[in-house]
């Protein structure tokens, strides 16, 4: 297990492994020499962080995915995993029968609008008319 994890939690560059060539290039030592028997690939700068940039995952992008018994919509996952909230009484000596127990979802929080977070960040009221103090109403004003 702790292999894996190692493996998972690994760099995508070994910096051991880079080094400056005589004319200014980056040179990056292969692990294992290719068919046609290069060990080292040169780069300038900029080709390098092109590389480099095309191994960055995009923004909001989930970097671990599962699959079969694992993945989120598996039929069996509630009967392979623990659910939170499960009391140990109640399970009729049987884990299987503890994971389906289902948890309590949460109420959602309700959203303030913006002028609330106006009102709640800057302690601004845009609704407070500027000429009289009244109360504006909605878009068209007092």
């Amino acid at each position: 297990m702790e292999r894996l994890c190692r493996y998972g939690a690994r760099g995508a560059l070994a910096l051991e492994r880079l080094s400056r060539a005589e004319d200014g290039r980056i040179a990056y030592r292969m692990k294992r020499p290719l068919p046609d028997g290069t060990t080292h690939l040169l780069f300038t700068g900029l080709t390098l962080l092109r590389r480099l940039a095309s191994l960055v995952p995009p923004p909001r992008a989930n970097l671990t995915r599962f699959h079969g018994v694992f993945a989120p919509g598996a039929k069996v996952r509630p009967f392979l995993l623990p659910q939170a909230g499960a009391e140990p009484g109640l399970e009729e000596e049987s884990p299987a029968f503890a994971a389906t127990v289902e948890e309590r979802r949460k109420e959602p929080t309700p959203r303030l609008d913006q002028a609330g977070l106006l009102r709640r960040t800057f302690a601004l009221d845009v609704f407070a008319c500027s000429r009289c103090g009244g109360r504006l109403k909605g878009v068209g004003g007092p």
